[in-house]
């Protein structure tokens, strides 16, 4: 689980790494280029989602959201 985006990249990088995949392998099998994966990886806050959901598919891997804590609804306040 990661709660920022640079604990993403680094999982993202720890993956790349496991699977034998250099920077450029995985940006072309996750049709993302290489620069774009570095800064990822890296920890740059500002990345496109879509692109982050197809680098980790490449991988074989995906994320699911999870809830916290639950928040209240306006309706409930």
């Amino acid at each position: 689980m990661f709660q920022t985006p640079r604990e993403a990249g680094m999982i993202l990088r720890n993956m790349r790494e496991d699977a034998g995949l250099s920077q450029a392998a995985l940006a072309a099998l996750a049709g993302v280029s290489r620069r774009w994966l570095l800064d990822f990886e890296n920890g740059k806050p500002s990345v496109d989602m879509s692109k982050v959901m197809d680098t980790f598919a490449a991988l074989g891997a995906g994320f699911d959201v999870v809830e916290k804590s639950p928040r209240r609804r306006q309706s409930e306040s």
